[in-house]
C-alpha cells in the first residue's frame, strides 16, 4: 500500500476539518461518520488480532529495523511473543544484582522489546490498538515514525518511580525533526484516564487526518488534537515497544523477573484509510 496521494489527501483534509466529537470513531469496528462519497477501508497490513501461535512475519518484525533501543535498555527479539490472543512485549534483566552495573543509567543491563511493521506503510488514516502497559517505570508505547516525522499515540508508563501520577495519563506527542533531532519540534499532550495504564486494557487511537492535523482518541472518544510543527508528508512505520526512560526511574531486577509486572500486552491493532466510493 502506498501513502495516499497528496492531492487526494489534501482534498480529504478540507472535507474533514469540521468533523467534531460527534464523529468519534468506534474502536473494534469500522470507523463511523464518513464524508459523503468516501468510505473507510481497512488496512490489513497493519491490522492484527494476534490469534496465532507466533508473530505474523508478513506484517511484523520482532525488532526495530534501524535502532537498537534507548540505554540502559536494548531491544531483544527473545522478548517478543504471541500468546493467548495477545502480542506480548517483555522487559527483562541481564544482571542478577544492580551492583554488577557500573553506570545503571548508561550501561546496557535491560533487554526491552520492539515490534515494527515490515515497512513504512502507514499513511493518513485512523489507527487504534487495545493495550495494557507493563507495571514498570518503562514506556509501553504505540507510535509511528518516518524519516523526519513521528506520531506517539501513547508512551504509557505503568509504574513510574519519579512521576507516579503518570500511570493515569495518556501521554501523546508528535515530533518534526527534518533538521535533525537537535532541532526537533514536539507537541506533547496529556489526558487523565479513568484507570491506570497498567490496571486494564485501554483502546488508544489516532486519526492522522492530513499533513499537519492529528487527533487522539481514548476508548473511542476524542481527547486531544494537535497541529504538527511541520508538514507530515511521508509514510511511517508502525511500532510497539518498551524502553527505559531514566526520567521515570529505573526498573528493579526483581520487577524485570516478574511476569506480572514486566509485560506490555497488545490485544489487537487495526487501521483504516479513507477512499473514494461507497460501501
Amino acid at each position: 500500500m502506498k501513502l495516499l496521494p497528496l492531492i487526494e489527501a489534501l482534498t480529504l483534509s478540507s472535507m474533514l476539518v469540521c468533523v467534531g466529537r460527534s464523529q468519534t470513531i468506534v474502536p473494534g469496528s469500522s470507523p463511523l461518520s464518513t464524508p459523503a462519497g468516501y468510505r473507510w477501508k481497512p488496512v490489513p497490513e497493519v491490522s492484527d488480532e494476534f490469534e496465532g501461535a507466533r508473530l505474523d512475519a508478513s506484517k511484523w518484525l520482532p525488532y526495530q529495523p534501524y535502532w537498537q533501543g534507548r540505554p540502559p535498555s536494548r531491544f531483544s527479539t527473545n522478548n517478543v511473543l504471541v500468546r493467548d490472543g495477545h502480542l506480548e512485549l517483555r522487559s527483562t534483566g541481564l544482571v542478577t544484582n544492580l551492583s554488577q552495573v557500573k553506570d545503571p543509567e548508561k550501561d546496557i543491563w535491560v533487554e526491552a522489546a520492539c515490534v515494527a511493521s515490515t515497512k513504512p506503510i502507514a499513511g493518513y488514516g485512523y489507527y487504534a490498538a487495545r493495550v495494557k502497559a507493563s507495571r514498570l517505570p518503562m514506556t509501553s508505547s504505540f507510535w509511528f515514525q518516518g524519516k523526519y516525522s513521528e506520531i506517539d499515540v501513547v508512551e504509557q508508563v505503568g509504574a513510574s518511580q519519579k512521576n507516579p501520577g503518570e500511570s493515569h495519563q495518556m501521554l501523546m506527542n508528535t515530533h518534526f525533526f527534518q533538521g535533525g533531532w537537535e532541532k526537533d519540534e514536539a507537541t506533547p499532550m496529556k489526558w487523565t484516564m479513568p484507570t491506570g495504564a497498567a490496571d486494564e486494557f485501554h483502546v488508544y487511537g489516532v486519526w492522522w487526518k492530513d499533513k499537519d492535523t492529528v487527533w487522539f482518541y481514548h476508548d473511542g472518544e476524542k481527547v486531544a488534537e494537535v497541529r504538527t510543527a511541520g508538514e507530515f508528508l511521508e509514510p511511517m512505520y508502525l511500532f510497539f515497544d518498551t524502553e527505559v526512560f531514566t526520567r521515570e526511574g529505573l526498573p528493579t531486577v526483581e520487577s524485570l523477573n516478574n511476569p506480572d509486572q514486566n509485560t506490555m500486552q497488545v490485544d489487537w491493532v487495526r487501521g483504516w484509510r479513507l477512499v473514494k466510493g461507497s460501501e
